[in-house]
């Protein structure tokens, strides 16, 4: 992994702004991997390209997430902290393994050869603003073949079952495409859970930083006349300090 350099970052965040949530995770993979080829990024599973969000982010961020989420029973707010152990991924992204080869699944005599789901699926239903259209699109793009007692079959002929197990199966091969937290509000004791986005909690964190990283450089560049690319190649303690020395 190559390091990402402040000025890369920021690089990375302008061509991402506006983009769709899974173009803005394969721009960051880019620069986290230079040498690996795009198209490979893009047919990476979306848990495994989790895991490599995951090790981006601890390199960015640290290990601690921090975030809200509202009740659903009563309305509140709830705050919630943990860290990249507490879902799962203690070893998140530390190995650039292969891919899975394509899975199985039966049911009610329907047998399905399918792939697990990729960005580019997701960048393909990007528009798709309704939830079960989108599921049936994915499903199709995700099953290679199907059969029903010997008989080829296309993907609207499958049955409920087929789909629930074909689904089952692919959470289980790749779990981090779906993390759940698991929540309890304080104020009604209402319990349930809730979709972590990682790739949108990670761009949200890139972007703040981005953000306060260029009101830096604004003050610095005002007051000292310096250059952004001189600016930016300070260490963070250091610019700290001369950004406290303008406030005196």
């Amino acid at each position: 992994m190559e390091p990402l350099s402040p000025a890369l970052l920021l690089t990375v965040w302008e061509r991402g702004i506006g983009q769709a949530p899974a173009q803005q995770a394969l721009l960051l993979l880019g620069a986290m991997l230079p040498e690996a080829d795009p198209d490979a990024l893009a047919d990476r599973p979306i848990g495994r390209r989790n895991a490599l969000l995951l090790a981006l982010r601890r390199r960015l961020f640290g290990e601690r997430f921090v975030s809200t989420a509202i009740c659903p029973a009563c309305g509140e707010r709830v705050e919630l902290a943990f860290l990249t152990d507490d879902i799962g991924a203690s070893q998140a992204g530390e190995a650039w393994d292969p891919d899975p080869e394509l899975a199985t699944a039966s049911a009610d005599g329907y047998r399905a050869t399918f792939r697990l789901p990729n960005s580019g699926d997701l960048l393909a239903l990007t528009h798709e603003s309704d939830a079960a259209a989108a599921q049936s699109r994915l499903l199709a793009r995700c099953v290679m073949t199907a059969e029903h007692e010997g008989r080829p079959v296309s993907v609207p002929e499958l049955p409920p079952a087929l789909v629930t197990a074909i689904a089952r199966e692919m959470e289980a091969r790749d779990p981090l495409a779906n993390v759940q937290l698991a929540l309890t509000c304080p104020a009604c004791g209402h319990g349930w859970t809730a979709l972590l986005d990682l790739a949108a909690y990670l761009w949200r964190e890139l972007d703040a930083w981005a953000r306060r990283t260029l009101r830096e450089v604004h003050v610095l560049a005002s007051a000292y006349g310096w250059s952004e690319a001189a600016i930016l190649a300070m260490r963070p303690g250091r610019r700290q300090r001369y950004l406290e020395l303008i406030g005196r």
